[in-house]
C-alpha cells in the first residue's frame, strides 16, 4: 500500500525594502533614530520601521514627531508618544514581532515613496 502526503510548511518571507535603513538627525541627548520603509508581505501596505538608539541616557523618556514630505508637496506626521529608554537601549521594530509595536506603523499613504523625506523633532519626558 503506498501513501500520499501533502506537507505544506509555511515561512516567513523576508519584508520586501522599499527604502533603506536611513539615519535620521541626531538629538543634542545622543539619541538616535533610523527608518526603513518595507512591505512586510506581498498583501500588506508599505510599513515604516523604526530604530532608536540611546547613547547617553540622560533622558528616561524618549519620544519624537516624524515629519514626511514629498517632492509633490504633500505631508504628514507621525507622532511617538515618550517611551522608557536606558543608557545604551537599542529598540528595532520589524515585520515578524509585536515587540516595539509603537515603532512600527503603516507609511502614510499621501506620500510618495520615490521622493520620501523626514525629518525629526524630539520630545522628552520624566
Amino acid at each position: 500500500m503506498t501513501l500520499f502526503f501533502s506537507i505544506t510548511l509555511s515561512a516567513q518571507s523576508e519584508p520586501e525594502v522599499l527604502k533603506n535603513w536611513t539615519a535620521l538627525e541626531e538629538a543634542e541627548f545622543h539619541y538616535d533614530v533610523s527608518y526603513s520603509i518595507v512591505k512586510c508581505s506581498t498583501t500588506s501596505k508599505a510599513t515604516v520601521l523604526i530604530n532608536a538608539f540611546n547613547e547617553d541616557g540622560t533622558n528616561p523618556k524618549v519620544g519624537f514627531t516624524l515629519n514626511f514630505s514629498d517632492d509633490n508637496s504633500n505631508t504628514a506626521q507621525v507622532v511617538i508618544t515618550p517611551f522608557s529608554s536606558n543608557l545604551g537601549d537599542m529598540f528595532i521594530a520589524n515585520c515578524n514581532s509585536d515587540a516595539h509595536s509603537n515603532l512600527k506603523f503603516e507609511c502614510p499613504e499621501n506620500i510618495d515613496l520615490a521622493s520620501v523625506k523626514v525629518e525629526i523633532t524630539y520630545q522628552t519626558a520624566l
